[in-house]
C-alpha cells in the first residue's frame, strides 16, 4: 500500500483522556494509504491561543475541538466554514499550507449520515423532535433542516435557549414546544432525537413518553455511554426503530479526515469492535 506522506492531527479539549477520537483516526491511519498518528491534548482555556501558534509551528495537519473550546476558538481562526459560522461553534479545525486557519462544524454531518445509514427509510415527511439547545442541538437542527424536514420541533427544559436557535436557524421551520409537552410532541414525530446529557451515566434519565408514537417512528440518542440508554431501551420495547450516539461520532470524525486529507474512510467492524473493547 503506498505511503502518501507523514500527517499529525490530534483534538484537543479539557479534559481530554476519555476521548474516543484516537482510537478512531489511528485505525484509520492505520488501514489506509495515509501514514500518519492522531494524539488527545489537553489545552487549558487559558492557552487556546498560544497552542494555535504552536500548531502552526509544529506542523500539525489539522485538529478536532471539544468541550470548552468549541466556541473560544473561534476569535483565534483566520475562516470559518458556512456550516461553523451558522452553528457559530468549531469542531474541526484545518491548517492550511500558507499557516491559516479554517474552522469546520462536522457535527451535524456526523449524526445525518449515520442516520441514513442507520435507517434509511426514516420518514421525512413528518416533524422532528429535538430534545435539547445546546451545540449538538444546533447540528441536529441544521441537518435535518437540510433535509428538508417539513418541521423541527424543538423543546429544552430553558425555554429561552430553544428560542434563540429557532430565532437563529429556523428559517420559519421550528417550533418551540414546551418541556412539559416533550411527550405529546413525540407522538406528532416521526423522529425524535435525545441531544441533552440526559440518561448519560451518572446523569438523569430522559423523561419522556413513547406510547403514542407511530409504529414508523425512529428514536436516536446521541448519548453513547451507555451504548443502549433508558430511552433506546424503552423505543426497542415498543418495537420502534432505534440509533445509538456512537455512529454519530465516529461520521463526524470522517468529515474531519476528509477535511484534512482529502481520503474517503468507513465504519468497519474493526473499528466498531475497537470502540466496543473501549467502551466495555
Amino acid at each position: 500500500m503506498p505511503v502518501i506522506d507523514t500527517k499529525t492531527s490530534a483534538v484537543i479539549g479539557h479534559p481530554i483522556s476519555q476521548s474516543l477520537s484516537p482510537v478512531i483516526h489511528n485505525h484509520w491511519f492505520e488501514n489506509s494509504d495515509v501514514d500518519g498518528f492522531y494524539c488527545a491534548i489537553d489545552v487549558d482555556p487559558a492557552d487556546l491561543g498560544m497552542f494555535l501558534e504552536n500548531a502552526k509551528q509544529s506542523g500539525l495537519k489539522g485538529f478536532n475541538v471539544t468541550i470548552p473550546h468549541k466556541t473560544n476558538i473561534i476569535p483565534f481562526l483566520d475562516r470559518l466554514a458556512p456550516i461553523a459560522r451558522q452553528m457559530g461553534a468549531v469542531n474541526t479545525v484545518k491548517i492550511m499550507e500558507d499557516g491559516s486557519t479554517v474552522g469546520f462544524n462536522t457535527d451535524g454531518i456526523g449524526l445525518i449520515t449515520h442516520l441514513k445509514k442507520s435507517v434509511p427509510d426514516w420518514p421525512k415527511d413528518k416533524p422532528a423532535l429535538v430534545i435539547g439547545a445546546g451545540g449538538a442541538a444546533r447540528a441536529a437542527v441544521l441537518g435535518l433542516l437540510n433535509e428538508n424536514i417539513p418541521m423541527v420541533m424543538l423543546t429544552n427544559r430553558t425555554r429561552e435557549k430553544a428560542e434563540t436557535i429557532r430565532d437563529e436557524l429556523g428559517r420559519g421551520r421550528i417550533t418551540v414546544v414546551e418541556w412539559d409537552d416533550r411527550s405529546a410532541a413525540a407522538s406528532a414525530a416521526g423522529l425524535v432525537v435525545n441531544t441533552t446529557s440526559l440518561g448519560m451515566i451518572g446523569q438523569p434519565t430522559l423523561d419522556i413518553s413513547l406510547e403514542s408514537a407511530a409504529s414508523d417512528t425512529v428514536v436516536y440518542d446521541i448519548v453513547f455511554k451507555p451504548l443502549e440508554t433508558n430511552l433506546l431501551k424503552t423505543a426497542r420495547e415498543r418495537r420502534l426503530r432505534t440509533v445509538d450516539g456512537l455512529g454519530m461520532l465516529v461520521y463526524q470524525a470522517a468529515a474531519s479526515f476528509k477535511i484534512w486529507f482529502e481520503k474517503e474512510v468507513s465504519y468497519d467492524d474493526a473499528l466498531h469492535s475497537k470502540l466496543m473493547e473501549k467502551l466495555s
